[in-house]
């Protein structure tokens, strides 16, 4: 939390909250403005077979540099490791834009979604930093919306840039937003560099990293690609239970664990986590699939099935505010 040492004003405040807005905004716009953009990129590109690769990448390297960039950004501050998302996503969304084939367009929503996971954990993170406990609840809830207006703004906006300029605007579009969150982060965020020297957990962070991409894959695999029973999905749902399981292990013995498991002791930490875990995987699931079964089975276009999205987005931002109150 900022003390008085800090030589930040409020309103200095509010223009780096602002700017975390922004990169809040970026990271989840990206996890759900391809829904409408989808069909008419595997069109120009082709890939169909890998379709599903271009949200799973994504979501894959988020999921695993959100946890990690956190604790980063507690071992060597937080402006850093922002900084370092910033600028990494704004060359993913550019070479994410400039993508030749499905194949690269793949790996560069890989880079892209890593730099995603430390703008997302930045902005929590910051948001605590920077307000007192008595008004962080109230910006936390502003951050909280962002979610949500990006659920609703993500596929129509991907739909109406499909229709009216190239599905490529869809990342350009991140460019200059990504440049004003720089500035607002250069020029106003400073905060006391951590005290001590740190110390790494390599070994949960490769742990970490191994057990979610396996589980990431059976998720994405398992019924699709591959059968139920089959060998490689039985190995990947085998490999995230045991490699979940060593980590617990590490990280109880870690000087400095990437996450500590006392954490999930506290019970209102552990329904959290899963409450979060559902609500994302249904809500980033409907956003990215709906559109593209309205095109393909309903026969409209990508600004459409945009549309057709806004009464469900619409309920979910009546209920997230409701909720936050």
């Amino acid at each position: 939390m900022v003390t008085a040492t800090v030589p930040m004003s409020h309103r200095e405040r509010l223009w780096v909250f602002g700017g975390l807005m922004l990169a809040g905004l970026m990271s989840s716009l990206d996890a759900t403005v391809l829904g409408t953009a989808l069909p008419t990129i595997v069109g120009d590109l082709g890939g169909l077979d890998r379709i599903a690769w271009v949200s799973t990448a994504y979501v894959l390297a988020t999921s695993v540099t959100v946890p990690l960039s956190g604790r980063l950004g507690d071992l060597f501050g937080r402006r850093p490791v922002l900084l370092t998302g910033l600028i990494g996503f704004l060359a993913g969304s550019a070479a994410c834009g400039a993508a030749p084939s499905m194949t690269w367009l793949i790996v560069f929503r890989v880079a892209q979604g890593a730099a995603a996971g430390c703008l997302m954990s930045s902005m929590f993170a910051l948001t605590g930093d920077l307000f007192e406990p008595r008004e962080r609840a109230k910006y936390q809830g502003y951050s909280a919306l962002i979610f949500a207006v990006s659920s609703i703004a993500g596929p129509l906006v991907g739909g109406f840039l499909t229709d009216h300029a190239s599905w490529r605007w869809v990342f350009y579009v991140n460019m200059p937003l990504c440049l004003a969150a720089v500035a607002t982060t250069l020029l106003f965020l400073r905060l006391p560099k951590p005290e001590g020297r740190p110390r790494i957990d390599y070994l949960g962070i490769v742990l970490l990293g191994a057990a979610v991409t396996c589980f990431t894959l059976f998720t994405s695999w398992a019924g699709t690609r591959y059968a139920w029973g089959s060998p490689v999905v039985l190995a990947l749902a085998a490999g995230a239970v045991v490699l979940f399981a060593v980590w617990v292990l590490a990280e109880r013995r870690a000087a400095e664990p990437v996450i500590p498991p006392k954490l999930f002791r506290d019970r209102s930490f552990a329904v959290a986590c899963v409450v979060a875990a559902v609500g994302g995987a249904t809500g980033f699931g409907l956003a990215t699939y709906l559109p593209m079964f309205f095109q393909v089975v309903g026969g409209v276009d990508a600004t459409r099935s945009g549309l057709l999205l806004l009464p469900m987005m619409a309920a979910l931002l009546v209920a997230s505010m409701g909720a936050g109150r």
